[in-house]
């Protein structure tokens, strides 16, 4: 089976994309933490760390010889007013938003040149729109937008680069979105993880003629003119 690196398939977005893609493909995951997912090959990391990750990427390297996609899905923000925003947070949040896709996509770029792969960012439409209080988070997902087109020039034409932007995703299966939450939606329906998954299975198929694009899943929440 071919190799994919998912960072961040222990929750959320990655963890469905790891079950979604186990059969057909060996994931390697990289996260902070382990859950319970069979049939992936787990690496413990802080993806904020450089040292770390430069340590982590080789112990993958020293058992794997191929790679097929890099699949760049970890992710958090926080979210509080400017002014109680500290510059560790802002780190943080960048490191491992954005310098860490930058490290695997150079660390691995020679594996993916030669499988002919993929790298996939898992974005943000927060790239594009903003609320207040997400500057690091915005700002990771708007840089992270620019190294998609900028690793596709990079990489080309080996290497197929996007990413996709979720917009409102309900990872919480506890919360029931509202008639309100849906009608924000020209779908009219609030988005599930496996509209992502959908995506990236789309763009694993893709033969090289998408590449250095962003794919916006939002249901056509960016689309939609709202007035309060």
């Amino acid at each position: 089976m071919k190799n994919i690196i998912v960072t961040g398939a222990s929750n959320g977005i990655g963890k469905a994309i790891a079950k979604s893609l186990r059969k057909k493909y060996n994931i390697i995951n990289i996260d902070k933490e382990e859950k319970d997912l069979k049939d992936v090959d787990f690496y413990k990391c802080d993806l904020s760390s450089k040292d770390e990750l430069l340590k982590t990427i080789e112990k993958i390297k020293s058992k794997y010889n191929s790679i097929f996609a890099l699949i760049n899905n970890a992710g958090f923000g926080l979210f509080k007013p400017l002014q109680e925003q500290t510059y560790e947070e802002w780190d943080s949040v960048l490191n491992t938003n954005l310098r860490a896709p930058y490290i695997l996509s150079k660390e691995f770029s020679i594996y993916l040149e030669q499988s002919k792969g993929h790298i996939i960012n898992i974005s943000s439409t927060r790239a594009i729109m903003s609320e207040k209080g997400t500057e690091s988070y915005s700002a990771s997902k708007g840089g992270l937008s620019s190294l998609t087109h900028a690793l596709a020039l990079s990489l080309s034409p080996e290497v197929k680069v996007n990413s996709i932007s979720p917009g409102w995703i309900n990872i919480d299966e506890n919360y029931k979105p509202t008639k309100e939450d849906k009608e924000q939606h020209l779908s009219n329906r609030v988005g599930k993880a496996s509209d992502i998954v959908d995506t990236v299975k789309f763009l694993l198929k893709n033969k090289g003629f998408i590449t250095g694009t962003n794919i916006v899943v939002d249901g056509g929440m960016t689309k939609k003119m709202i007035y309060v």
